[in-house]
């Protein structure tokens, strides 16, 4: 029994010391990505940023991608969780609030959108580990979009003539295009209010 309780503590104090640890190298990568993007990241510039030692990065991270897939499935969490908190009704005006939310949170987050548009640029060659990742998040987005809207069509709140792809294609556009424009001059681009009017536009435009 004593000997069960002292092999059991120990894991129980050094698991949220790993996961902080964790925490803090994926903040690291986060912030050399956006600086640097990851091809000009390396492995001992985040050890350096944490203070710890490359083989200290290594123990949680075994490899430049895996710290990769982390910053990314992290950030998959954080969008989930957006997405989770908005319960929107399953109307045109719950779709187009829906967006405008994820805009409104990406707003709060400059340093993370730049790390994120300059990894999702790098990924255009599919050699980059992120490929895969990019892809799929582009194909899963457009099918839950396509899915809400056919919803919608079906019950009379967008138009039947509307050319559902094509409209998709021109939010997510829109989104990342004023992504990159809010980043390299913030002090003229309103992230929040130009996305609104936006869909403001796309709201009016595609109703019944």
């Amino acid at each position: 029994m004593t000997g069960n309780t002292s092999d059991t503590l120990p894991r129980t104090r050094r698991a949220p010391k790993g996961e902080k640890r964790r925490e803090e190298l994926l903040d690291a990568a986060l912030q050399l990505f956006s600086l640097e993007g990851y091809t000009g990241a390396s492995i001992a510039r985040i050890a350096d940023i944490v203070g710890i030692s490359v083989a200290g990065v290594l123990h949680h991270f075994p490899n430049k991608v895996a710290l990769l897939m982390g910053v990314l499935a992290r950030r998959d969490e954080v969008n989930h969780k957006v997405i989770s908190s908005l319960h929107s009704e399953p109307t045109l005006q719950g779709f187009v609030s829906g967006l405008r939310q994820i805009n409104r949170s990406n707003a709060t987050a400059p340093g993370v959108i730049r790390a994120f548009s300059m990894l999702n640029a790098e990924s255009l060659v599919d050699s980059h580990p992120g490929w895969e990742w990019f892809q799929s998040r582009y194909v899963t987005i457009h099918g839950r979009m396509r899915a809400r809207l056919d919803h919608l069509v079906a019950t009379g709140e967008v138009r039947g003539d509307v050319d559902l792809d094509a409209l998709i294609h021109q939010i997510l556009a829109m989104m990342d295009g004023l992504q990159l424009q809010w980043l390299r001059f913030p002090e003229k681009v309103d992230l929040v209010q130009r996305f609104d009017s936006y869909m403001a536009q796309v709201e009016r435009d595609i109703r019944a």
